[in-house]
């Protein structure tokens, strides 16, 4: 018997060869760019098809989004980094609470960007009032600041991992 073998490539990468195929569009895949179901593998277009359906946010909530993120993050970052070592059990708090807001505003819509919204709003609101110190720390005034003012620099990272981490899970898995 003579077979004779078509080499087939890959639809995103054309210069790598293969033979598994998406089980739902039919196009070519390599091994990089194939993605397990339950069903068999399916390309990154079908899987985010697929996904598509559970994400029912509009352009407007996320502008609500930001327009509650902003606030509620820019009043946290002036009271919780201030309270210390209580920070570490005020962040994740922040972050809840900034989380349920934003999805009892956009009536429980899932967003597949939401969740970078709210924090981009966290971070900024967080580190805006913080250029001056920042310019003067980089300017060589920390010399004079003391440790009292790096002290209060790690709580605001701290709060920021703690508070942003809460916020980004809640949002992107919830």
């Amino acid at each position: 018997m003579n077979e004779t073998t078509e080499t087939h490539y890959c639809h995103y990468h054309p210069t790598t060869p293969t033979s598994l195929r998406c089980n739902k569009c039919g196009k070519y895949i390599c091994i990089k760019d194939a993605r397990r179901t339950p069903v068999g593998y399916r390309c990154k277009e079908c899987v985010r098809g697929q996904q598509d359906v559970f994400f029912t946010a509009t352009s407007l909530d996320y502008v609500i989004t930001a327009v509650i993120a902003l606030p509620m993050a820019f009043i946290a970052a002036q009271i919780v980094p201030r309270l210390g070592f209580i920070t570490i059990f005020a962040g994740p708090i922040v972050g809840i609470a900034i989380a349920e807001v934003v999805r009892l505003a956009t009536g429980k819509r899932r967003g597949r960007y939401t969740w970078l919204v709210a924090l981009a709003c966290l971070i900024v609101a967080t580190l805006l009032p913080l250029l001056p110190l920042v310019q003067l720390i980089l300017l060589g005034g920390a010399i004079e600041l003391g440790g009292g003012s790096l002290l209060s620099l790690g709580f605001i990272v701290i709060y920021l991992v703690l508070a942003g981490g809460t916020l980004a899970s809640r949002l992107r898995f919830g």
